[in-house]
């Protein structure tokens, strides 16, 4: 309650919302200078330290009397002018999903859209335990159930390396920029606290500023909600994303849009057949907690491919499969939002979101040598659910894993590898390059420099008569493996590249189609991406060799074998 001495005058001079900002600014600012003085070392300036927190505590106290006051001259609680009493603390945006013409602002206003209720993850937080994957966790009792797993593929191509233990360097790099709570905050050094400090009081700053009190949704720390899944059949768009004819493929994953695109580009009953049954396989294979666990689908085995041993890689890489599963799923058309496995979408994005690290790395607990496959493969595919629903809590996600790429990016190369410096690797950087072309797709801000380096690197493992094929590491041989995956994400990141090095690479991955020799996924995969985008008698070739071989070896269970090249890593979930 205000004092009835105070007159009208003196009330007027105190709701002037300057004096207040400054008032806000000089509290933070004591209490920046109570806590640098208290870490000193020397005793010297305790003294002050006591006279800056009594100010500090003084001004806070200052504020909460006359921050009600800003809005109404006589006291009171402020009223807002733009959001009703039922809508206080609620976004008022409505999301719409498999609508490639609808963008984030046109959702945003669209008052006459339901707005689906949010559902916050903490709902499923008994399921989503730290210690979730070293405990055989109980399986659904629905049909939707089995137990499998995540691993990500060790890289093609890579050199030998010796069976050491290599501490996970993916635990130093860490943002000081990012929030840290529970025992991260103990272990903050004395930089990362003034950084901290730095950013809460730009914080601070903008919380009272007219001019800043709006922000982006893309810099918006997660919500740690996902918009609820609904049972609900997927929309028809209007016509067929076929690759070339439109910028956005997403709308090619739904209704009557996904079986003309589907015909029109090589698909048949028989595919979509394999397909329907390998996600059921999928889907029975996740763990009630969210993710596919190694662990139950054969993943971690050293079959040393290629005569070279990587520790087991894939043992621990839940979050690898947790996101290849979830890209099977979103590729199929499903998302946590609508569709038969909204729900499976809906654990598997909220596990990756509750296990993301605080600087933004999604590898979870996977070993140094899968542990960027890891990040790469769950941000993917948070980035593409971002892409398609406009979440919030999945743009946030995805705002951070984005990030975390960047700063694994090699400043001088432009590639990534194991940790953070590392020069780079071909089939690193593949899926780091996916990541943040889907992270432009969501609208997350970018720097160019992240693609100049990208398009850096490709050049430097450029190779062949024409520059058409491309080696794992500069002045390397040349694989196929590393030829297609260049070539796809040349094409992806909107390069045009010249005929004659499409040609010389498409001549050099046809001399090895699907069904010759070992079956080999990994190189099948960015082959079918780079093709695929060309749509010319290349692509048919290839594309009926590859249908021929997987639905022969498709097996009963809806899932493919893991005696693959990279099959052992992965388990049967990377290779389904």
């Amino acid at each position: 309650m205000i004092p009835e001495t105070l007159n009208t005058s003196s009330l007027s001079l105190w709701a002037d919302q300057r004096i207040i900002y400054a008032i806000a600014i000089a509290a933070v600012a004591t209490l920046m200078a109570t806590i640098w003085l208290f870490r000193r070392q020397q005793k010297a300036g305790r003294g002050a330290a006591f006279v800056c927190l009594v100010l500090a505590v003084g001004l806070h106290a200052a504020l909460l009397f006359l921050v009600p006051m800003i809005s109404t001259p006589g006291g009171g609680a402020a009223v807002a002018d733009t959001k009703s009493e039922t809508n206080a603390g609620q976004e008022t945006i409505s999301f719409s999903t498999f609508d490639p013409e609808m963008n984030f602002e046109q959702a945003s206003a669209a008052g006459d859209q339901p707005t689906l209720s949010p559902l916050p993850i903490n709902n499923i937080s008994d399921l989503l335990t730290d210690d979730a994957e070293d405990k055989p966790a109980s399986k659904k009792v629905q049909p939707n159930a089995l137990a499998d797993s995540e691993a990500s593929p060790a890289e093609p191509d890579a050199e030998p390396i010796q069976e050491t233990e290599i501490p996970d360097a993916l635990a130093t790099n860490v943002d000081p920029s990012i929030d840290r709570v529970g025992e991260d905050a103990l272990l903050m050094s004395a930089a990362e606290l003034d950084d901290a400090l730095t950013d809460f009081f730009d914080d601070a700053v903008a919380a009272v500023s007219p001019e800043r009190s709006s922000v982006p949704v893309t810099d918006r720390a997660p919500t740690n909600q996902l918009t609820s899944p609904v049972s609900a059949q997927a929309k028809s768009a209007a016509s067929a994303a076929v690759p070339g004819k439109k910028p956005n493929d997403f709308a090619a994953r739904v209704g009557d849009a996904k079986y003309e695109a589907l015909y029109r580009t090589g698909g048949d009953n028989d595919t979509e057949a394999a397909v329907t049954e390998a996600l059921k396989f999928l889907t029975q294979a996740q763990r009630d907690n969210g993710c596919w666990d190694p662990a139950d689908c054969g993943a971690g085995r050293e079959l040393a491919p290629l005569g070279m041993t990587r520790a087991r890689a894939g043992t621990k890489s839940h979050t690898a499969l947790t996101g290849l599963s979830l890209l099977a799923l979103l590729g199929a058309g499903e998302t946590h939002q609508q569709g038969v496995y909204a729900d499976n979408v809906y654990r598997g994005l909220a596990y990756l979101i509750q296990k993301q690290h605080p600087d933004g790395s999604l590898a979870g607990d996977a070993t140094i040598y899968a542990a960027n496959y890891a990040h790469g493969m769950a941000a993917l595919s948070i980035s593409e659910a971002a892409v398609i629903t406009r979440d919030p809590s999945a743009i946030a996600s995805a705002t951070r894993a984005l990030a975390h790429s960047v700063r694994m990016q090699h400043p001088t190369t432009g590639g990534w590898r194991y940790t953070r410096g590392d020069p780079g690797d071909l089939s690193q950087l593949g899926w780091q390059a996916m990541v943040v072309e889907a992270g432009s797709r969501a609208g997350i801000r970018q720097d160019p420099k992240i693609v100049d380096g990208i398009q850096r690197f490709l050049k430097s493992v450029r190779t062949g008569t024409t520059g058409g094929l491309a080696s794992y590491r500069p002045r390397e041989a040349p694989s196929r493996t590393m030829t297609a995956e260049a070539l796809a994400t040349r094409l992806l990141m909107g390069e045009t590249v010249p005929a004659a090095e499409i040609a010389e690479a498409q001549r050099y991955l046809l001399q090895k189609t699907p069904g010759t020799g070992q079956d080999d996924y990994y190189y099948w995969y960015y082959a079918t991406l780079a093709l695929h985008q060309l749509q010319d008698q290349a692509w048919r070739r290839w594309n009926e060799a590859l249908k021929q071989r997987l639905l022969a070896t498709q097996r009963e269970d809806g899932s493919w074998p893991a005696n693959t090249v990279w099959g052992g890593y992965g388990g049967t979930v990377y290779t389904t």
